[in-house]
């Protein structure tokens, strides 16, 4: 993903990294040899919430957001801890199965902390953060920080910040985020921009929205409508500047400032065709603004599946202006990049996250369709860290 293609080559890895990338092939009787498979960086799935992923088949789209939302507190409330960690376990492993070797996840609880550093990705854990009450902010970012000084549990993970959205977060909070996130030199990533709704409820107030917040006891009544567009807050806020920013379906007259503050955007395909959405990210115009995006599955609340490769096709499909060989480019270098990972493409001194697919030679069409044929819903090789791993049969009930 970062230069030609290299045909019938050898790759060398030492202690977890790619040293050496030669067009010649070696006698070394240790090689492993994938003669039969396409070699790319794994997939970087750059927004996803596994936390959620016991709620597979229990929820539809709703009527509104909101209702969606209502939906989503009262289901996932009554999920006990071992069938949301059964969850977790069970999506990680779809997961690597369509190829993902690294990750950014929105972690809610803290507590399942050491579950999600004992997934084997290479990953950003992104603590989830709520609270419209401002009164509240110092509480709230005092418990992170105590969280943010400890143990990520896995030499493969780091630690990142995730207001919520707009209309969950008070503005003391997410400016208090902001500093945190500088102090811990830690990723920042915010839903943006997701719904009209979103908008409405800065620029004036929506009703929705507010009602929401007060069933939740959440909303303050000292709160006024900035009057900004969710990009534009954010910005008077000072946490725009390098910010993954997911969604982003209203952000049209936003793109200067956009590129400018160097925000990722992260564009989740079949999430955003399971809510049947009409208007969302234009993709092709941040890339032509050079403004970066990465895709991301988002949770088994909006989507039926967490396969990364029916996400690639449900972008080549959602997106007819952006070629396969730019989508593959989201979905490894442009995920590692947002998310500040040495991973993402096959070159010396990257880390060796790796997939392949077997093909059949001679194979004559291009090697960026390969990863969009219809027929594969798995990789057949796939190694992170420089660690080769073996799958058990799909079938298997461990």
């Amino acid at each position: 993903m970062c230069g030609e293609t290299v045909e019938n080559g050898e790759l060398t890895v030492d202690a977890g990294n790619i040293v050496e990338i030669s067009t010649s092939q070696g006698n070394d009787a240790t090689a492993l040899d994938l003669s039969d498979c396409l070699l790319m960086p794994g997939f970087v799935n750059a927004h996803s919430h596994l936390g959620l992923t016991a709620l597979e088949k229990k929820l539809s789209p709703a009527k509104s957001f909101a209702d969606w939302i209502r939906a989503l507190i009262s289901i996932n409330s009554g999920l006990d801890d071992e069938s949301r960690v059964r969850g977790i376990r069970a999506g990680a492993e779809e997961m690597k199965r369509s190829g993902v070797t690294a990750l950014g996840d929105y972690v809610a609880e803290p507590d399942l902390l050491p579950v999600m550093g004992g997934l084997e990705f290479r990953s950003v854990l992104f603590l989830e953060t709520i609270g419209f009450h401002s009164e509240k902010a110092l509480a709230i970012c005092k418990n992170l920080e105590e969280t943010l000084k400890g143990d990520p549990f896995s030499p493969l993970s780091r630690l990142g910040l995730a207001p919520h959205a707009p209309y969950s977060v008070s503005p003391n909070l997410f400016r208090s985020l902001g500093k945190l996130a500088q102090q811990y030199d830690c990723p920042l990533s915010c839903h943006v921009a997701e719904i009209p709704e979103e908008s409405g409820f800065l620029q004036n107030g929506d009703d929705s929205l507010e009602e929401l917040l007060k069933e939740r006891s959440a909303w303050d009544p000292k709160w006024k409508p900035p009057g900004k567009s969710p990009i534009e807050y954010l910005n008077s806020l000072n946490i725009l500047e390098s910010l993954l920013a997911i969604h982003c379906n209203f952000i049209a007259a936003d793109l200067d400032v956009m590129a400018l503050k160097k925000v990722s955007a992260v564009f989740c395909p079949k999430s955003t065709h399971w809510f049947g959405r009409k208007d969302f990210m234009p993709v092709r115009t941040l890339l032509d603004r050079g403004i970066g995006v990465a895709l991301g599955t988002d949770s088994l609340a909006s989507n039926d599946s967490l396969n990364f490769l029916q996400e690639l096709r449900m972008a080549d499909k959602l997106l007819p202006d952006v070629s396969r060989k730019e989508i593959l480019t989201m979905a490894t270098l442009g995920g590692a990049e947002a998310l500040g990972l040495q991973c993402g493409k096959l070159a010396c001194g990257q880390k060796a996250d790796l997939i392949g697919f077997r093909i059949s030679p001679p194979y004559s069409g291009s090697w960026s369709d390969i990863p969009f044929e219809s027929h594969r819903q798995e990789v057949d090789f796939y190694m992170l860290d420089g660690r080769p791993k073996t799958f058990l049969p799909s079938n298997s009930s461990n």
